[in-house]
């Protein structure tokens, strides 16, 4: 049996690259899960999680860390039993983006200290809601969602926290537009959804407030020098 199952897998050139040599092109497009039966799952399973653990601790960290986003988001050739391997593999890296959300959340609250605001927003976008994260943020599992949603409210908070400064501010709007940024592609939930929506309305408003008064400074300015030179 296993001898047809190595032909099936042999037909598939991207998911037996990624079985028997534990790599992946970022640009490879793998069949439908619903291609294989139940019983070549379970066969591929231990394989499966054996590459998808080695590819993640070879390129997580690295140049070529678009292969572990790329691994992430493609569909998990496992079992059910095998996902929850997974999940509890990727687990210690959710609990520790759930600590280090809660702990940037609470250095920002009510700190208007500069060198904060830019080593919190920093961490956010680089630590907290980097792309590997996000591509863990979709898949469907709800030791996933539970974890996912801890760590989204904290950096929504963050944003809250942020959203007090005008454009004028511009180092600390571009801190809160670049947190905004990454959020804007993570499915919410329905209150999260309403609080990244002010904070994307305080945005917008704020922009078009600072546009508007730099247009009539530049134009009181244009109107300074005109009437300076006719006298």
């Amino acid at each position: 049996m296993s001898e047809n199952f190595e032909s099936i897998l042999l037909e598939h050139e991207g998911l037996n690259k990624l079985i028997t040599e534990k790599d992946l092109n970022t640009f490879v497009k793998f069949p439908s899960f619903d291609t294989f039966s139940t019983a070549f799952i379970d066969w591929l399973s231990p394989k499966y999680y054996e590459a998808f653990v080695e590819i993640y601790t070879t390129h997580l960290g690295t140049k070529k860390e678009a292969k572990v986003v790329k691994l992430i988001n493609s569909t998990w050739f496992c079992n059910a039993e095998t996902t929850d391997r997974i999940v509890e593999f990727l687990s210690e890296r959710l609990d520790t983006t759930v600590e280090l959300s809660k702990q940037l959340n609470k250095k920002i609250t009510g700190n208007k200290n500069l060198e904060d605001i830019i080593s919190v927003s920093s961490s956010m976008v680089n630590d907290v809601l980097n792309y590997v994260n996000k591509a863990i943020f979709e898949k469907n599992h709800p030791e996933i969602a539970d974890k996912k949603n801890e760590i989204l409210d904290n950096s929504l908070a963050v944003c809250e926290e942020l959203k007090q400064y005008k454009a004028s501010s511009e180092v600390e709007f571009t801190m809160f537009n670049g947190i905004l940024d990454r959020l804007k592609s993570i499915k919410l939930n329905e209150a999260q959804s309403v609080r990244y929506q002010a904070c994307v309305n305080k945005s917008k408003s704020s922009s078009n407030k600072y546009l508007i008064v730099t247009v009539i400074l530049v134009i009181l300015f244009i109107v300074r020098m005109i009437v300076r030179f006719a006298n």
